[in-house]
């Protein structure tokens, strides 16, 4: 796993956000940003390449943490840990529905959390085919500029077979969004159907 992974912590205590950035720097992680609310959030995540996101569920102002997660699903789609002082029941019901990579109690202990970031980031990107039975550096070689992790997800959907409705519904994104992720997929490979899409994913295959 790399070191220089793009972690965001959202935590709306800074004390709190400063113990776990030193937990993940003494892990040897460095590329981290740190936002105290829901709008600083989703700023960062607008204009940054971010990986990966340890989130807490209570967040200060009207907007919380779990809304953080369902922009995640709707908009940007990557793996996220909440981080919470709730363990009850119902909190883990709504929790579960968001689908988090992991789940982390406060208080908690300094190897707990890479530990957690590590293993929710490899199932994350190796369930959505990152890493898998292709290169995504072969792909982009022809390309006429490189693919973008979402626009590779996409790929990945339609060698699954799956439908624009259903690409959408499995990247929690809208079918307008999965089309325009086509139309530029097709533009940067200068193809004009998924099997041709297909053909070069098979190219891309790692040996």
């Amino acid at each position: 796993m790399h070191k220089d992974l793009k972690i965001l912590i959202v935590e709306d205590e800074p004390l709190i956000a400063e113990d776990i950035l030193g937990f993940l720097e003494t892990a040897g992680f460095s590329n981290i940003s740190i936002v105290y609310d829901y709008e600083s959030a989703a700023l960062v995540l607008e204009q940054e390449l971010v990986e990966i996101v340890l989130l807490d569920i209570n967040l200060e102002g009207e907007l919380n943490g779990m809304d953080v997660a369902k922009k995640i699903n709707k908009e940007h789609h990557l793996p996220f840990i909440f981080i919470t002082s709730y363990s009850d029941s119902a909190t883990i019901k709504e929790v579960k529905e968001l689908h988090p990579v992991g789940y982390i109690v406060k208080p908690f202990n300094g190897k707990e959390i890479p530990a957690v970031l590590e293993l929710g980031y490899e199932l994350f990107y190796t369930f959505m085919g990152k890493g898998s039975d292709f290169e995504i550096e072969k792909l982009n070689k022809f390309a006429s500029e490189p693919l973008t992790q979402k626009e590779v997800e996409v790929l990945l959907c339609i060698a699954e077979g799956k439908n624009n409705k259903q690409a959408a519904d499995s990247l929690f994104v809208s079918v307008n969004t999965i089309k325009t992720h086509l139309k530029n997929i097709f533009i940067k490979l200068d193809i004009t159907s998924r099997s041709e899409a297909i053909v070069l994913l098979n190219k891309a295959k790692t040996k």
